[in-house]
């Protein structure tokens, strides 16, 4: 939304809240933010307006636009309400009853002030009272709309009755007394939604008994009021509270519960720091839905079409491991609108394996076990932190630092393949994942790693960003985090199941979890390296094998299929004049030419590229004048010369051949 001007500026001020949300399940709450940001953007959209370039401001279960004053009111008022109606139509039919949308919508105009503790205007307020008027909740309440829509006297007499295109008779008079606001507005609830909308009642002339002198007094001033309030000669006054401030809290799935409970707190409590005793934020805690996309909205800086398929934008950050930051940071560093503070953790979670009794008997007599004697891992879910440090640990153990290696493809491709869905700590089946996870997990046996565990230290990470510095803000994401640290909350965060920041547990009787602090392992390769090199050796590839009649040639193709996972396949391929095409005709992302023989001149074309190994078993097999070595050098791919079966390096050269065909299939 680029940076905010310095002075008052004019602004439509919309503002929208969901009816009846905080009464409703944690799934279906997030289900209707999404689309309530995704038929607010659709709405501006449809009436040809940026919605990019409106200010607008989370509220938890609503929503602050400020529209640019260059948009004419009109198409707020009229364009924007019938295109969400339609909206919120579409969104509701596919939505079970508690995941629908029924909506609050007020609509001022006027001067507002970007400070740096938002933004603040008599029009900002009188919008978020006219929302909260019983007028408005009363006409949604009595009808079955989908939203009910009140405009301020000024938006009224300014906007609707000079418009022809506006319908005066949608509009009914209503009195609104909101705190300071005194005076009236308009209510229009489409379709007909309440009994008297679009109708005024039928005035009788009656002689009237002179009421007492003192209610009279009081109905001159009150009227007084409301008149130079819904005519705008003096504004309404300031509030002795000013609206509390948004904080917004992307968390990890294993923590959010937690946090949410202690945010809250925090929030119920931010009254006592106030002199007023107001309270100063709402907090809303999130998880975007999985670590991963959450972390690449963050890399992207949060564009508006991550506020409906993520959630939104948070200004703080509580990830498992700081793993998750280091692998957005190449994109971070090219984004100078949004920098990332990574603060202390909040709590401490070694990784760890889950096991059956039977197979940590087998594995782990004492408790620590060796990643090599892990046959048969649960999946991998790249998606959340945990996961990618399940995958870092697996590819550290066997690999060390470097990704690089010419063996990496083949090794992670193994460990990929022998990844299993079926339940885990059950049989051979492990689980890799957090201590409080696995511990909490029926049937599993909490084991650690012999040479050291990883560890999710799950840090704060303040989200900052330089074109709109909040010190308000800022003053409460640091109270929060002194919060999380706090002696009581980290109490609540060992009942949980997580170690406290001094490594203390509770540990679950005959959980395997041990009450001293296990060895900490640091993280070698970066982790976006390891997703990468991870989701690459997951990939399903097909490769196409010809061969001629020869034992050599054989064997080396039965090692070829030892490599196929269960998404792969190992084809045969007639090694003839147009075997690559044959191959990439079939489907092959690999081809592997393997002969003990002299092989024919070989067509170069291909229709599209492939990769191909060649394999010679006889001396001067790869010559640049062979066949073998033209066909493989002409799609950039390696030509082998391995020895017979006779020979003492032929085994050394075969596996060498075989983690070539590895790379080319599932390397970088």
């Amino acid at each position: 939304m680029g940076t905010q001007p310095l002075h008052a500026v004019h602004r439509t001020v919309l503002v929208v809240d969901v009816s009846a949300f905080s009464g409703r399940p944690r799934v279906p709450q997030e289900e209707i933010r999404r689309g309530l940001y995704a038929a607010l953007e659709t709405a501006f959209v449809d009436n040809g307006l940026d919605w990019s370039a409106a200010h607008h401001e989370d509220r938890g279960d609503g929503v602050l636009v400020l529209v640019p004053p260059d948009v004419p009111k009109s198409r707020v008022v009229d364009g924007v309400p019938h295109a969400l109606l339609g909206q919120l139509r579409r969104y509701n039919a596919t939505r079970t009853e508690e995941s629908r949308i029924r909506l609050r919508m007020a609509i001022t105009a006027g001067e507002v002030q970007y400070d740096p503790e938002g933004v603040v205007g008599d029009d900002v307020t009188l919008a978020f009272r006219l929302l909260d008027s019983r007028p408005l909740r009363e006409a949604l309440d009595r009808s079955t709309a989908l939203f009910a829509l009140i405009v301020s006297d000024r938006i009224h007499a300014d906007v609707v009755r000079p418009d022809p295109a506006l319908d005066l008779e949608a509009f009914r008079r209503v009195s609104v007394d909101v705190k300071e606001v005194h005076g009236h507005a308009w209510l229009h609830v489409p379709n007909g939604g309440t009994p008297a909308i679009g109708r005024r009642p039928t005035r009788h002339r009656r002689k009237r008994r002179r009421p007492p002198v003192a209610p009279v007094l009081l109905a001159v001033a009150l009227l007084f009021v409301g008149t130079t309030n819904a005519a705008r000669a003096t504004p309404p006054a300031v509030p002795p509270c000013p609206p509390p401030i948004q904080l917004n809290v992307l968390v990890s799935a294993e923590k959010e519960e937690v946090v949410r409970s202690l945010a809250l707190e925090l929030e119920d409590d931010s009254g006592r720091h106030n002199p007023l005793g107001c309270k100063e934020f709402n907090a809303l805690v999130f998880t975007g839905g999985s670590a991963r996309a959450a972390a690449e909205a963050l890399g992207r800086g949060w564009q508006p079409g991550d506020l409906t398929a993520v959630g939104a934008e948070p200004h703080v950050w509580l990830p498992d491991s700081r793993a998750e930051v280091l692998a957005i940071g190449d994109d971070l560093r090219e984004r100078p609108d949004v920098t990332l503070h990574v603060r202390a953790g909040v709590a401490v979670s070694p990784l760890v394996l889950g096991a059956s009794e039977e197979l940590a008997a087998q594995i782990a007599p004492d408790g620590e076990f060796e990643w090599r004697h892990v046959a048969k891992p649960a999946a991998v879910d790249l998606s959340s932190g945990v996961g990618l440090l399940a995958a870092a640990a697996l590819a550290q153990a066997e690999l060390g630092p470097d990704l690089d290696s010419p063996r990496a493809a083949w090794v992670l491709h193994d460990i990929t393949r022998r990844t299993s869905t079926d339940a885990p700590c059950v049989g051979e089946v492990a689980v890799i994942g957090s201590e409080n996870a696995v511990a909490a997990t029926d049937g599993c046996r909490v084991l650690y790693p012999r040479d050291g565990a990883l560890v999710l230290d799950h840090p704060f990470v303040e989200v900052e960003r330089p074109q709109r510095h909040n010190p308000r803000r800022q003053r409460i994401v640091h109270r929060l985090l002194e919060h999380l640290r706090a002696p009581g909350a980290q109490a609540v965060f060992k009942r949980a199941g997580f170690r406290d920041l001094a490594w203390n547990v509770i540990a679950p009787p005959d959980s395997g979890v041990r009450p001293d602090r296990p060895l900490d392992l640091p993280l070698q390769p970066r982790p976006g390296s390891v997703r990468e090199a991870w989701e690459a050796a997951s990939r399903p590839r097909t490769i196409g094998v010809a061969t001629d009649s020869s034992p050599d040639a054989h064997l080396f193709a039965e090692q070829v299929s030892r490599l196929a996972g269960p998404g792969d396949r190992v084809i045969t391929l007639p090694l003839t004049e147009d075997v690559v095409e044959a191959g990439v005709r079939a489907g092959a992302h690999v081809v592997v030419l393997a002969s003990a023989t002299p092989v024919p001149i070989l067509a170069k074309g291909v229709s599209r590229p492939v990769r191909v190994v060649a394999v010679g078993f006889t001396e001067g097999a790869c010559a640049p004048s062979t066949a073998l070595y033209a066909a493989a050098t002409a799609m950039d791919g390696p030509c082998h010369v391995v020895g017979g079966l006779n020979d003492p390096g032929a085994a050394e050269g075969r596996e060498a051949a075989v983690h070539d065909v590895a790379r080319a299939a599932w390397g970088g």
